[in-house]
């Protein structure tokens, strides 16, 4: 990324990705994070995996978190984060089990392992420690325990493909799972039935085609898989459709494939149930099952996973190419500026004018933007206004400077120089926000991180520092007092819910009213705009704006942005407010210096 700062990248990641209390125990784990976050694109097996992959990144890097739409913001990028499950070739995989080398292939396992006659189950797996073979055997020895009926007529293959066999853990498991096998068959195998083909060596794809195709039952017993493509494989090969899948509850494929039996690989007993419920299925039961599943893979196979990889990517491109750095277009910025008489900068505060900070009361706005702003509002014709969630005296005193504008509480209440106005709604609503604030204060007491913020007309719950675990009764309770109370709604910022009176009113609305209170209903044709902010709560000023408005989303994705233009952070907004600045004050003697009263 350092080196390659505009090409796109995309990483799949095959295997699962650990919840939390599980990947912390990584001491590398900031590290290995930051490294993924330098794509464009992050795909996981599975949707448990992209969120525990979400919760990681919030937790041990404290990035902003879109769960919604799958996005990180970190360091001044985005990463998207997706789910497309892997899969085969399903129309290949088909072609080739109804062929005639294939059918050579069954006919020879047939004649070599005596299988005439004989139900066949059928395992293949990498020799790994996650595909759970010791166990799968341990089912097999239930089996023919407590089934008795099944000795002499079942016999079990194992394809195992040897892995890593430098590492000794791989070596160890390979010959416990040898050993498991002779067991079995020393237990259980006559001189005319031998429970357990072991096959390790590789076979060509007619002979695992031929498996796949003459097994009753394929067993997939993983412990962990991202996905298990084994067990798709039998599917695509299964054209007599006669066969029935056991699969994992503990792979990743067991969501996708409903029509399979599922099984938990630990419970050694009941997989052995499942395998005889499966044996004696009604062959209607079967052909109606492997056909649901099927069809199922023959949509969503190779070339859609990658397709689905395609078509991210294509998107992610478009939006990239239309987002517009603020900065990168400061001549254009400037022409929109010269055609009116008047500007105005309106900007938010939390993550616009201050970086985002732990805890509300930490944020603080940074000198050298203290000071651009006192200038630009003491140039002629230009008005220079604060739009905050934040209480209106909050914000008031965090910024500090005579001669703007302030709107707090997403413009519920907003004041100037010699005059202030509330919403008549907020007004009404401010003892109910006092008693749900109280509520909630006490319902979620027990709840680490949270904070209740009553702002007077509106309430704010903080939950940044809360564990993740605890957000989703964060939210329950939320709920549960606005339903209580009525009159209120919420909103979700940045790891915080917003309660305001239920009224139509919002930052957008707020923005309009300063701008007709400055130059009238006519204030489009004489006041040019800038606004920044950086949260769902801005969207509603850059919708409302004019198309040629100087809108500014503060680290947006663009693709969820309505903003024309785009900053990294904090920092950039202010190194484009200098900018302005530096050109208004070289150009000031020009212009007009009457640009309405701030």
């Amino acid at each position: 990324r350092v080196r390659r700062p505009q090409q796109f990248l995309m990483h799949f990641w095959h295997i699962p990705w650990p919840a939390w209390d599980i990947f912390r125990a990584c001491p590398q784990r900031a590290e290995l994070l930051e490294g993924l976050l330098a794509n464009d694109l992050m795909v996981f097996q599975h949707p448990r995996h992209a969120e525990h992959f979400l919760e990681c990144v919030e937790r041990e890097l404290g990035a902003q978190v879109d769960r919604e739409g799958g996005l990180v913001e970190h360091d001044g990028g985005v990463t998207a984060v997706e789910a497309f499950p892997i899969s085969v070739d399903f129309a290949a995989l088909s072609a080739r089990a109804g062929g005639a080398d294939t059918e050579r292939w069954m006919a020879r396992f047939r004649r070599r392992h005596r299988l005439e006659g004989k139900l066949v189950a059928v395992g293949v797996d990498r020799l790994d420690y996650t595909k759970g073979i010791p166990e799968r055997m341990r089912a097999l020895g239930r089996l023919f325990q407590r089934f008795p009926r099944y000795r002499g007529r079942l016999v079990f293959i194992q394809k195992c493909a040897p892995s890593r066999t430098q590492i000794k853990a791989y070596r160890d498991l390979q010959g416990r799972v040898e050993a498991e096998v002779d067991r079995l068959n020393a237990a259980y195998g006559t001189r005319d039935w031998q429970p357990v083909v072991y096959l390790p060596r590789p076979l060509p794809p007619a002979g695992m085609a031929a498996l796949y195709r003459m097994a009753d039952l394929c067993l997939v017993s993983s412990l962990q898989d991202g996905m298990n493509l084994v067990a798709k494989e039998y599917v695509a090969c299964q054209v007599d459709r006669s066969g029935v899948l056991l699969l994992s509850e503990l792979a990743g494929a067991h969501d996708e494939l409903s029509a399979a039996l599922p099984i938990n690989p630990y419970d050694a007993g009941g997989t052995a149930e499942t395998m005889v419920r499966a044996l004696e299925m009604p062959a209607e039961e079967k052909a109606e099952r492997m056909e649901q599943l099927r069809a199922f893979i023959a949509v969503r196979d190779i070339y859609r996973w990658m397709t689905d990889h395609l078509h991210a990517a294509r998107e992610l491109l478009a939006s990239r190419s239309a987002r517009r750095w603020a900065a990168d277009h400061l001549e254009e910025i400037r022409a929109h500026i010269m055609e009116r008489d008047h500007l105005a900068v309106l900007l938010d505060f939390d993550g616009t004018l201050a970086p985002i900070v732990p805890t509300p009361e930490q944020a603080a706005l940074p000198e050298a933007a203290g000071a651009i702003l006192a200038r630009l509002a003491r140039l002629p014709g230009v008005t220079v206004g604060i739009i905050s969630g934040r209480a209106l005296a909050d914000i008031e005193s965090r910024v500090g400077l005579r001669g703007l504008v302030y709107a707090g509480n997403h413009g519920l209440e907003m004041a100037g120089d010699g005059w202030t106005w509330v919403h008549p709604q907020a007004a009404a609503a401010r003892e109910a926000i006092g008693a749900i604030s109280a509520a909630l204060r006490a319902r979620l007491r027990s709840v680490p991180g949270v904070m209740v913020e009553d702002k007077g007309l509106t309430a704010s719950i903080h939950y940044r520092l809360t564990p993740h675990a605890y957000v989703a009764a964060v939210r329950g309770a939320v709920d549960d007092e606005i339903e209580r109370y009525g009159r209120l709604r919420v909103r979700e910022g940045k790891k915080v819910l917003e309660l305001s009176p239920a009224t139509e009113w919002h930052k957008g609305a707020a923005v309009r009213w300063i701008l007709e209170r400055m130059g009238g209903e006519a204030w489009s044709d004489a006041c040019a705009v800038v606004y920044a902010g950086d949260d769902r709560t801005d969207e509603d000023v850059f919708r409302v704006l004019p198309a040629d408005a100087v809108t500014i989303c503060v680290g947006c994705a663009p693709r969820t942005s309505a903003a024309r233009y785009a900053a990294r952070d904090p920092a950039a907004v202010g190194a484009f407010l200098a900018g302005l600045l530096a050109w208004l004050e070289v150009s000031a003697g020009g212009r007009p210096s009457a640009r309405g009263a701030r």
